[in-house]
């Protein structure tokens, strides 16, 4: 009769919480001398192996990691290890950029930045009338300049991601926004203060696609492209007078306060002429 071997055992971890990329060593025993088929899961998914002992294996939180509990299962009959719960959590956006929710959003947003790639939630009701309500990752433009974006994703499709300026934070600033809405870009601006928003629109395709929204004294003007080289405008340019210092960011509104939407925007850039 053969005896099934012990399950492994954890009995510390070097670490608890971390960001996708950090590495976290896991004591106990019963792990088994080489890895072989043996794995680590974190919330049922497998993670970076980098070290393999009876003793302590050394892994690295994946991207797209999500928290849960963190398991040893050794070969071949996978048993697993007690369970140690293990949160993933976000990089913090990268200085000078700062987020927050603007307008009465519902449940609340967050923004991320992970390996070139920034992660907006954001719920809110709408992106249009006299006041807005979304979620903003943006920084703070002294003068002219312009953003570009690449949108990759977003989910549900029914919400609205793009890039944006505007006056202030305050619901009723004046704003443009360079939006991106099933298959279609828009410009969606509001010239006065608490005054109602106006759109032009241009044909864009499926993600991922390009938008580019520019701040040249009071002239704003937006621009969208399949492939970042060749842009489109969206509309004509419009007459905006917003003060000196702007915020210029990236917005996602899922366009339903009981709803949080994920987007997804790479190839970010903030320039200043």
């Amino acid at each position: 009769n053969s005896t099934a071997a012990p399950a492994p055992l954890i009995s510390s971890v070097s670490a608890t919480t971390g960001s996708a990329g950090s590495q976290v060593a896991i004591c106990g025993s019963g792990f088994g001398a080489t890895q072989g088929n043996s794995i680590v899961t974190l919330n049922g998914a497998p993670v970076t192996i980098n070290a393999w002992s009876n003793t302590s294996v050394t892994i690295t939180i994946p991207a797209g990691a999500t928290s849960g509990p963190l398991s040893v299962l050794v070969a071949s009959s996978m048993n697993a290890s007690n369970p140690v719960t293990f949160t993933v959590t976000a990089q913090p956006l990268p200085t000078p950029w700062l987020d927050q929710d603007v307008g009465q959003v519902g449940i609340a947003g967050s923004a991320t930045f992970t390996n070139g790639t920034f992660t907006v939630k954001g719920a809110g009701s709408q992106v249009w009338g006299t006041a807005d309500s979304f979620h903003f990752a943006y920084q703070v433009l002294s003068g002219n300049g312009t953003i570009v974006a690449r949108v990759v994703s977003v989910n549900p499709t029914s919400a609205t991601p793009g890039v944006m300026i505007r006056d202030s934070l305050n619901p009723n600033a004046m704003s443009a926004f360079g939006a991106y809405f099933n298959s279609n870009a828009y410009l969606n601006y509001r010239s006065t203060t608490g005054g109602n928003t106006s759109q032009s629109s241009a044909a864009a395709g499926s993600l991922p696609y390009w938008l580019k929204l520019s701040r040249s004294g009071s002239t704003v003007s937006a621009y969208t492209s399949a492939d970042g080289v060749n842009w489109v405008p969206i509309g004509s340019p419009q007459t905006i007078n917003m003060g000196q210092n702007i915020d210029i960011g990236l917005a996602l509104c899922s366009n339903n306060t009981s709803t949080l939407a994920t987007a997804t925007f790479d190839n970010v850039s903030v320039t200043s002429p």
